[in-house]
């Protein structure tokens, strides 16, 4: 086998420190290159873990916000529907209040005015009658003062129905307006 090594060009001695050096370097690259690389890539791995951590609190804490301030707009969502609400029942009791107040205002001032009415129906009564005892007096002052035959009598008490006939037309029409 030696001799087909040599016919190949190989020799066996330089293979053997070849692979000497070969395994040299690989014990070398291990302790010097690929002990410090793998501790860089594990720092770096563990680094990199840490920021993922880290990233999932702060969505964690994001989220938590989130949820709190969806929480609050709701609370401040219903707690203005309640005021508007509120605003409304105290504006329809108010508006109650005002009409219930006019209602009685207008009640008032019928009740005066019919009363007003009344008074002056009653005073317009009272004036009649005095002016028709007044008149009834200057009829009987007449009757007395003259001597009264029938046709004259019966003048007298037509005027005197006339009279009271006028002014109880003058008094309607007062009642009237």
């Amino acid at each position: 086998m030696e001799q087909v090594l040599h016919t190949l060009g190989i020799e066996p001695g330089i293979i053997l420190v070849n692979m000497a050096g070969f395994v040299v370097l690989v014990l070398l690259l291990r302790k010097f290159a690929f002990g410090p690389i793998g501790e860089i890539l594990a720092q770096r791995e563990r680094e990199i873990e840490a920021n993922l951590e880290e990233a999932e609190r702060a969505r964690q804490m994001a989220l938590a916000d989130k949820r709190r301030i969806e929480q609050e707009l709701g609370t401040l969502d219903a707690r203005g529907r309640e005021i508007v609400s509120r605003a409304e029942s105290e504006a329809e009791q108010r508006r109650e209040e005002i009409i219930q107040r006019a209602n009685e205002q207008r009640r008032q001032i019928v009740e005066e005015g019919e009363r007003a009415v009344g008074l002056a129906a009653d005073d317009a009564r009272r004036q009649l009658r005095a002016e028709m005892a007044q008149i009834a007096v200057e009829v009987s002052k007449r009757a007395l003062r003259e001597a009264l035959d029938e046709e004259r009598q019966a003048a007298l008490l037509d005027a005197f129905i006339a009279e009271v006939e006028r002014i109880a037309a003058r008094e309607s029409r007062a009642d009237g307006q």
